[in-house]
């Protein structure tokens, strides 16, 4: 995902416009409906990240500076907010650090990705939303841009948080003035006039795109059941890393009367952005990252109300959050100890089996913010990188390659002419073949697919000569998704090959 997006801003700097292909490579044809045009997601994301590499060169620090600083000012976002809806700097202190300290979000602002930007953004339209409550004059113009730059970085998120605020905003129009009130006609007006043709792609994309999902993997659930398991998908992500479900009762319990309408605000704002969220075809946790930094506004009220009376007490259950995960799974831990395997003779069950294996692999104690930082003392090395410092001595700018599995990535450090899996036939000879993740055992016992053979038939038809690359086969490098995010160099058996047509030397 990251090489594919960075490709896209790459795009940029070549057409002015974001692109499927930049003339010799493209990328997500699938998504490919409007000549060429990338329409996939909006736009803001790359044209920040096009600038970065415009003025930092093609390289991983400029592709993922604009969302790292957005991650740097997410936490001054979120404390201003914090102090503003709850006017307890022990809250904001709390909630600051929790984000600060969330791995899953460090995760996210070091990924060359739009995911961080909706953890800044969120805060801060709040902010400006909350001034219709003033008594003072409500200047709709802030809120305005910044829904804008909302809709056109992430449009789902911004979906779900603006139903939220309309929602809230219907519940406590009785608390605005009625002068705030017909402004908000306004920027209503301006946010769906530059935003609202975008949708007009929406049927056509969505069509694409759940068909390449599902063909691409048979645990996507295409049944009018989806919808709500992929809301329970991304709850139990919210309890396993950012807010444990066994303290939402403390929201209804502990005394919320003075800020009732605050509280209600964040509850609901979080409700609707997992409704919308959960219209994707997968229930990952940067679909409703937005959410974060509203879920640790209420983490951290409940922690300085549930131990008022101890300062101590609060810090020492702040750690507890921080370092473990015991309040996150200890309640999920019995259910684990009685759940029995499915059985797994019949296709009806792939689904369920892949819920079960996550489920077994997720509930246990963990501690992963330890393990972030033994991540950062010894960086992670993937099949990846050990790639792309080979051919930094061995590959040349517009060669052809053809590699199994991320290809945009390995074309933006190379500058190789990647040949897709659809365009590869038993006449094509790429200057190189790698081979780490799918198609890596050519010469196994199980039946060979399609792809295979092609592989098969132009090594065997053709000269080429053969580096076993001391790499771990591995179809991905890595994730930022935290339920699968890997903190060690994986280590294999298996290696890497990579095939040098020879008949070129």
């Amino acid at each position: 995902d990251e090489g594919a997006d960075t490709f896209v801003a790459t795009t940029i700097l070549k057409y002015g416009l974001p692109m499927h292909s930049d003339g010799l490579n493209h990328t997500m044809p699938y998504a490919d409906i409007f000549d060429g045009v990338f329409v996939y997601r909006t736009w803001i994301p790359y044209y920040f990240q096009s600038i970065s590499l415009y003025f930092f060169g093609k390289n991983t620090f400029a592709a993922r500076l604009p969302f790292a600083v957005a991650g740097f000012f997410s936490i001054w976002g979120l404390y201003h907010l914090t102090i503003r809806l709850t006017q307890e700097k022990s809250v904001a202190v709390f909630a600051t650090t929790f984000l600060a300290t969330c791995v899953p979000a460090l995760l996210y602002f070091r990924t060359a990705r739009y995911v961080a930007i909706p953890i800044l953004l969120t805060p801060i339209l709040l902010s400006f939303y909350i001034d219709i409550f003033e008594n003072k004059k409500w200047n709709p113009i802030p809120f305005t841009i910044t829904s804008i730059i909302f809709f056109h970085t992430m449009y789902v998120e911004f979906a779900g948080l603006i139903i939220g605020m309309l929602i809230h905003l219907f519940i406590y129009r009785n608390e605005v003035t009625p002068d705030h009130l017909r402004k908000i006609k306004i920027p209503a007006a301006i946010t769906a006039l530059l935003c609202l043709p975008w949708l007009l792609f929406l049927p056509a994309l969505s069509k694409n795109i759940a068909e390449s999902y599902t063909s691409s993997s048979p645990n996507i659930d295409t049944s009018s059941l989806g919808y709500l398991k992929h809301f329970f998908g991304f709850l139990f992500q919210i309890n396993n890393y950012i807010l444990p479900l066994i303290l939402v009762p403390f929201i209804f319990l502990l005394p919320i009367q003075k800020l009732h309408r605050r509280i209600s605000l964040l509850l609901i704002c979080s409700f609707f952005i997992l409704l919308t969220a959960s219209l994707h075809s997968i229930s990952q946790l940067q679909y409703i990252a937005a959410s974060i930094p509203i879920l640790f506004i209420l983490l951290g009220w409940i922690n300085v109300h549930l131990f008022k009376s101890s300062i101590f007490q609060q810090s020492i259950f702040a750690v507890a959050l921080i370092f473990s995960n015991f309040f996150h799974v200890a309640p999920l831990i019995p259910v684990k100890q009685i759940l029995q395997p499915l059985r797994s003779d019949s296709k009806s069950s792939i689904y369920l089996q892949g819920v079960y294996q996550t489920f077994m692999r997720e509930v246990k104690f963990k501690f992963i913010f330890l393990q972030y930082w033994g991540e950062l003392a010894n960086p992670y090395l993937g099949p990846l990188n050990k790639i792309v410092s080979f051919f930094e001595t061995h590959g040349k700018k517009g060669e052809t390659c053809y590699i199994d599995n991320e290809l945009e990535s390995l074309a933006f450090y190379t500058g190789f002419r990647m040949i897709h899996n659809s365009e590869l036939t038993n006449k094509s000879i790429p200057d190189w073949i790698v081979l780490r993740g799918d198609q890596w055992a050519l010469h196994s016992d199980k039946k060979a697919s399609p792809l295979k053979k092609k592989l098969r038939f132009i090594l065997r038809n053709n000269q080429y000569e053969q580096f076993e690359l001391n790499a771990p086969v591995k179809r991905v490098n890595n994730s930022y998704e935290i339920q699968i995010h890997l903190f060690k160099s994986p280590i294999s058996a298996d290696k890497v090959y990579i095939f040098r047509r020879s008949d070129k030397i």
